[in-house]
């Protein structure tokens, strides 16, 4: 993917991870004590301004500015609806939130399964929860490395490439690297050299660090969607004259949507409208928020974001199609829409600045995912049936290694889904399947003291395999492989619905109240 980016993109791109760099040195100074919970939690100390940057950025990422850029190319106009996935999340996300906030407080959570095992007492449920956390956390950032090969790819144009070809020809190495194909290396060279930056950067100040350079971050995003938002709207005609052009050459990409397409509308409002809601890095950072008010007020600043990243990822979508037929990876469609943007120095800064905001965002997200998957590992599967008696600065050696180890992973798993050109889109849907089926063990068990554990690990394990038994059914051609379920629904959908119902049903048949009311963590005395 060839762009009109000079050598100055990538030197700007250099300073901006020395100065990540530089800030994991700071929060590693910075931290109060040698514990889990001042490494994952920055010690339950982050206000406002630090809270909501770190929200933004940690919530909008690759997944939007590069996967519902891409989805919308492909939909076209009815892909407006993406707009209202991200608002209910953030609703369903205030619902819960001071509610678990409160508990947090009061019994130390650290991760998300503290509050599952404490509400529920019970270790099939914990580690149940842990296996599709993780599972998510996984393909989240799997999802992330892709999107982050494709921005640096555009940001580099080829250089990395020609760098690892100078330095092979220089130690003699040049006939392994004859009939390179320009820019060949750009993609995983960009994978691994943001992974290491970012690896760096957490392992030495934690949630500390991360949520410092979210701050950055966050204003990188937030200045660059707004300024490419305004050039979007404001050149070439803006909207208008792209609805224009599409009614001349794909007008069924501007019509309104059939009985199909309104079922899978509601389906994907269901998915990412409760799935993302229960993402565990955002669920940490109510545990991290420093009081009760300083979360609501974040929340309440996150409630109009959809309106500036979410909005502006659609329209990059909607006004590429009009401009770019036929492109095969939709997910490059926000890199050719930037780097065309016009040749004025001002607009090619402002699109530096994106295209580095972009990195940013995909970096401040994966970062976020890596440290809660760490977490996880460490708090609730290593000290609680492994070691139990090891010392703060053993269990943070072992999170640290552990994350690591599955970033080696994820990174040949970016390079086998680059082989198989596999979407970012189709990458979300398979984290939030799955992951949604802990919908009801928060919505439910946060509000609802009848709820036993029994029902709710039931509706879990018949949840997720209803979904995997869709799923399969898709690869064996029994329906629709672009839905992979029946009628458009979402698998996880209906493993979802069929989960709530295990679970209502069952609360209703449990004969003995006050025994599950024993469970409620305010009737507890501890952990």
């Amino acid at each position: 993917m060839k762009t009109n980016l000079g050598v100055d993109a990538l030197v700007f791109m250099g300073l901006y991870l020395c100065v990540m760099l530089t800030i994991g040195w700071l929060g590693r100074r910075s931290r109060k004590e040698e514990s889990l919970r001042d490494f994952y939690l920055a010690g339950s100390s982050l206000g406002f301004m630090v809270l909501f940057l770190t929200l933004f950025a940690t919530q909008y990422s690759g997944n939007t500015l590069l996967g519902f850029a891409g989805r919308s190319y492909s939909q076209g106009a009815t892909y407006i609806v993406s707009i209202t996935f991200m608002i209910l999340a953030i609703s369903t996300f205030m619902v819960y939130a001071p509610r678990l906030f409160r508990l947090s407080r009061k019994f130390g959570y650290i991760t998300p399964a503290d509050y599952v095992f404490h509400r529920f007492g019970s270790h099939s449920i914990r580690i149940l929860t842990v296996v599709l956390l993780s599972w998510g956390l996984a393909n989240y950032i799997l999802e992330q490395l892709v999107a982050m090969g494709h921005g640096v790819e555009a940001i580099s144009n080829g250089r990395i490439t020609q760098v690892i070809v100078g330095v092979c020809e220089g130690i003699g190495l040049g006939a392994a690297v004859t009939g390179v194909e320009p820019g060949q290396f750009d993609f995983m060279g960009g994978v691994l050299l943001l992974a290491f930056v970012m690896l760096v950067y957490e392992s030495l100040g934690g949630m500390r660090a991360v949520a410092w350079t979210d701050i950055i971050q966050g204003l990188l995003l937030f200045a660059g969607c707004g300024c490419i938002l305004f050039i979007l709207l404001t050149t070439e005609g803006g909207l208008p004259a792209a609805t224009a052009r599409l009614q001349e050459v794909e007008p069924e990409k501007i019509q309104t949507p059939d009985w199909g397409g309104l079922r899978v509308w509601g389906s994907n409002l269901v998915l990412l409208g409760l799935g993302v809601a229960l993402y565990p890095h955002a669920i940490q950072r109510i545990f991290a928020a420093r009081s009760l008010p300083t979360l609501r007020k974040s929340m309440a600043a996150m409630a109009f974001m959809p309106f500036v990243t979410t909005l502006l990822a659609f329209l990059i979508g909607y006004i590429g199609l009009s401009k770019f037929r036929g492109l095969e990876d939709s997910d490059k469609i926000t890199i050719y829409v930037l780097t065309s943007m016009g040749e004025s120095l001002l607009v090619y800064w402002i699109v530096v600045v994106v295209l580095t905001a972009v990195v940013a965002a995909i970096m401040s997200t994966a970062d976020s995912a890596l440290l809660s998957l760490g977490s996880m590992f460490t708090k609730d599967i290593y000290k609680v049936y492994i070691r139990r008696d090891a010392t703060p600065r053993h269990y943070l050696m072992v999170g640290k290694a552990f994350g690591w180890g599955v970033m080696v992973i994820l990174i040949l798993c970016t390079y086998v889904s680059l082989k198989t050109e596999s979407s970012i889109w189709l990458l979300i849907k398979l984290k939030l399947e799955f992951m949604v089926q802990l919908s009801p063990v928060f919505m439910l068990g946060l509000f609802w003291k009848r709820l036993p554990a029994w029902a709710a690990l039931a509706g879990m394990l018949t949840g997720t395999v209803i979904t995997l038994i869709l799923w399969g059914g898709a690869t064996a051609n029994l329906w629709s492989q672009a839905s992979r379920s029946p009628l458009g629904i979402s698998a996880g959908v209906w493993g979802l619905a069929v989960n709530y119902g295990i679970c209502v049903a069952g609360t209703i048949l449990t004969p003995d109240p006050a025994r599950t009311e024993a469970c409620v963590p305010e009737a507890r005395t501890g952990k």
